[in-house]
């Protein structure tokens, strides 16, 4: 039998032949077969040279074979971490990145500093940032809203695996039917533009539901629905905080002076992007 490492490093070779970056190839292998075998990183280091077992080998090549389409490795192995733990992640939510753990720190920076309780996350998916923040902080009174009923199941399920079940969950769209007031609204909004589909990568663009990751023209159709919503809802002196993508944050500090926010705040992501911004009613 070859060892595990050998059989990750066929199975990179086979990536790369796919058009896959070596890197890429690289790591991809290596987490789902620490995803099949049920290793943590440690395990890997120490055991990779084990032989493989049959059981493994033809798991392991059934989900290459799926990785080599463009299917997201999240999908394929049912979780993806973020803020040090395991949410389930299927198709119909978007996979959780580490942008948004951006989104988490900031909120509870502010919510440490006021002594905010009530807080809405909109658009919730996986529900990462309602049951992170729920754990991070346990005071918090946390209402959940998405228009998928698919994510709010999968969010649900976190949430109980978890233990964070004191969160409130609403089908709804943004914050329609949510009377408030409220102290925070979060959220991680579709804010990918239209006209930036094809240049995304297949496992994204092909396999990431499309009504999580785009906003329209520009990518601020949502954006652009969210913040009067959220306004009216917060209490005076209370905050909203979204994650944006790239070159959007002069649009939406106009958005939000517009509608009538002060102290925006800009928090930039590892590579120096305005990412999540902090704004006050």
């Amino acid at each position: 039998m070859p060892s595990v490492a050998a059989t990750v490093a066929a199975a990179a070779a086979r990536l790369c032949a796919d058009g896959f970056a070596p890197d890429d190839a690289d790591r991809d292998a290596a987490v789902i077969a620490r995803g099949v075998l049920g290793w943590s990183l440690a395990d890997w280091l120490s055991r990779r040279h084990e032989d493989s077992q049959p059981a493994f080998i033809a798991t392991f090549d059934a989900f290459v074979t799926r990785r080599a389409t463009g299917e997201p490795v999240a999908y394929l192995l049912g979780t993806r971490e973020f803020y040090g733990r395991d949410f389930i992640v299927e198709p119909g939510v978007l996979v959780p990145r580490p942008e948004t753990e951006l989104l988490i720190d900031t909120a509870l920076a502010w919510v440490r500093t006021t002594g905010a309780h009530a807080v809405a996350d909109v658009g919730t998916g996986t529900g990462c940032v309602a049951v992170t923040l729920t754990l991070e902080h346990p005071s918090l009174s946390i209402l959940a809203t998405d228009c998928s009923a698919d994510a709010l199941a999968i969010a649900r399920r976190n949430a109980a695996a978890l233990g964070a079940s004191s969160i409130e969950w609403r089908l709804t769209d943004l914050l329609d039917g949510v009377q408030g007031p409220v102290d925070l609204v979060v959220s991680n909004p579709p804010y990918v533009p239209e006209r930036d589909r094809e240049s995304l990568q297949p496992d994204v663009r092909d396999f990431e539901p499309a009504l999580a990751l785009f906003g329209g023209p520009d990518g601020l159709d949502v954006v652009r629905r969210l913040i009067p919503s959220a306004h009216a809802r917060l209490i005076p002196g209370g905050a909203l905080m979204m994650e944006v993508g790239i070159d959007q944050s002069p649009s939406v500090t106009h958005l939000l002076e517009a509608a009538g926010f002060s102290d925006i705040t800009w928090h930039p992501d590892l590579q120096h992007i305005p990412r999540v911004v902090a704004a006050r009613k």
